[in-house]
């Protein structure tokens, strides 16, 4: 039935309820974790699942890209966390929407050592394959998201065998990271055979362990009281 009189009263709860919903959001998105004493001597690596919520990606034969990133992006999330010698936050542990700018403001207000942002490529050309890693056009070689970079190219390259498409700069949101920040693009979903491989867990498993070879890798050079082999109890 329909209610009768003061339609504006509805009109104003409904902008309240949005904006404590929004606020909401915004705060799991952006509250600071406190870490422990031992937690903080360990670096901070923020993972994000690029696209997600209303920003599908690349869609290819009904496969959406924010899909292949998160599925992903939860397989080295594990690897990570099992690490005694890490911390881990993601930026989107579903499928939700979170702007560019909120990811990265995540990254910087934890203050973050490392942020990675996995994400699947799309082309016009359906015979283009391979793997590639993105870093901002304002950075220059051997600068930290540099040395990243290329560390992490490497290992992501040994360990799944894909055609190397090397490290490449774009004007990217990642110019606002204040630590080593990359994007790399795991496979290209418009080429058919790359496409099934990023839908095999297996193929999944092996992206993940060489994201995390790459990823430790660069902490092994970079951070100096990293220690090169995690204990025996995992985090």
């Amino acid at each position: 039935m329909r209610r009768a009189g003061r339609p504006w009263i509805w009109g104003i709860a409904g902008l309240l309820l949005v904006g404590i919903v929004t606020t909401g959001v915004m705060f799991l998105l952006s509250r600071h974790h406190s870490p422990s004493n031992s937690e903080s001597n360990r670096p901070l690596v923020v993972l994000d699942a690029g696209h997600g919520g209303q920003d599908p990606g690349a869609v290819c034969e009904g496969i959406e890209e924010a899909d292949v990133n998160l599925a992903i992006l939860r397989r080295v999330a594990d690897l990570a966390e099992s690490d005694s010698r890490l911390r881990v936050r993601t930026t989107r542990s579903a499928d939700m929407y979170v702007t560019l700018e909120d990811r990265i403001a995540l990254a910087n207000e934890e203050g973050a050592t490392l942020y990675l942002s996995i994400q699947t490529n799309a082309c016009g050309y359906p015979e283009v394959t391979g793997i590639e890693t993105l870093i901002s056009s304002t950075i220059t070689l051997g600068q930290p998201s540099a040395q990243f970079a290329e560390i992490l190219q490497r290992a992501v390259i040994s360990t799944t065998g894909a055609h190397d498409r090397g490290i490449r700069t774009q004007e990217v949101y990642l110019h606002r990271a204040t630590m080593a920040a990359a994007l790399i693009e795991v496979g290209f979903l418009t080429n058919d055979t790359e496409r099934a491989k990023l839908l095999d867990p297996s193929y999944q498993d092996t992206i993940a362990q060489g994201i995390y070879q790459g990823i430790v890798a660069y902490l092994d050079h970079a951070v100096p009281a990293f220690p090169s082999t995690a204990s025996a109890s995992a985090r």
